[in-house]
């Protein structure tokens, strides 16, 4: 399946880790399987929710090859290669180039800030080297730097890239990139990392969402992208009331970053379902307390989650 195809619903796929933060291959297949059973379109591996900065490239390879293999070409797979430099993400990318990914995608390296002059050569030097589609993960709030929508019109024109996932939060830089690729013909895969746009992304020009949340409740973010694709507005009022339910979920974790209370709260409701074996977060993420994890299997049921 290639990237063409791709629309609707990309999961950033969690990575369970075992408790020597090794990562858990088994529970990783069957989190695979239930994303399937879910109806999603895509799965995007080793991203942001994958705590891909907080891995080795080894575990990286790992995970991402896991995937690919449980998925058997059922739904394309975007792998996240990024990395602190250019050289690092090459590095990445020509080590899984074999591993039979639809596609790879990369941010801006971080640490250092990028000029949108060095992205370009970024990207054009990275997808020079590795015989695989390109996607632009823009991502400002973790790397510093914003691909601008001219820089992406830019290389989208060139072929250089082939897709975007827009992680920035910003709807009128996807909005501008929407413009610039309907005035120069520019084909270009848009994809926009939300929750609560699920049902309201394609009014705004975006083929798709890569949304955190459908790790947890898969069925449910594919009911509201269709729902948002039909304009069954009774039913995308009723996936967004269950969208809040999830997505509040995190709210019972009393400690540490948002991210980890989001990770380890999507790991622990998986855990009570019986789909991974270990709800453990990369260093220094706070795992929930026992008596944070005593409220997820009542939300569980709100959400039809739980027999």
């Amino acid at each position: 399946m290639t990237d063409s195809a791709l629309g609707g619903v990309v999961v950033p796929i969690l990575t369970p880790l075992k408790p020597d933060k090794s990562v858990d291959t088994i529970s990783l297949r069957r989190l695979v399987g239930y994303l399937i059973d879910g109806g999603v379109h895509g799965i995007w591996a080793s991203g942001t929710t994958g705590e891909f900065a907080a891995l080795s490239d080894r575990d990286r390879l790992i995970s991402m090859e896991t995937v690919v293999d449980e998925v058997s070409g059922r739904i394309p797979v975007i792998g996240n290669i990024s990395g602190t430099s250019t050289q690092m993400a090459v590095s990445l990318a020509v080590s899984a180039q074999e591993i039979g990914l639809t596609g790879i995608a990369a941010t801006p390296p971080y640490y250092y800030p990028s000029g949108q002059d060095e992205l370009l050569e970024h990207y054009s030097y990275i997808r020079e080297r590795v015989g695989l589609p390109l996607w632009v993960y823009n991502i400002p709030q973790t790397v510093k730097t914003v691909v601008a929508p001219g820089t992406i019109a830019t290389l989208a024109s060139r072929n250089t890239v082939v897709g975007i996932k827009d992680s920035s939060g910003a709807g009128e830089l996807l909005a501008e990139l929407n413009v610039l690729c309907d005035q120069s013909d520019i084909a270009l895969l848009r994809f926009i990392g939300s929750v609560f746009r699920i049902t309201s992304a394609g009014a705004v020009g975006a083929h798709g969402v890569i949304p955190g949340i459908a790790n947890l409740v898969p069925a449910i973010a594919v009911k509201a992208w269709q729902a948002g694709k039909s304009g069954d507005i009774a039913a995308a009022r009723t996936c967004n009331a269950h969208l809040m339910v999830a997505g509040g979920m995190s709210h019972i974790a009393k400690g540490g970053s948002a991210n980890s209370a989001t990770f380890s709260t999507m790991k622990s409701a998986l855990k009570v379902m019986g789909i991974l074996d270990h709800d453990t977060v990369s260093r220094p993420m706070r795992s929930l307390t026992e008596e944070e994890k005593q409220q997820i299997p009542q939300i569980l049921k709100q959400l039809d989650l739980l027999n």
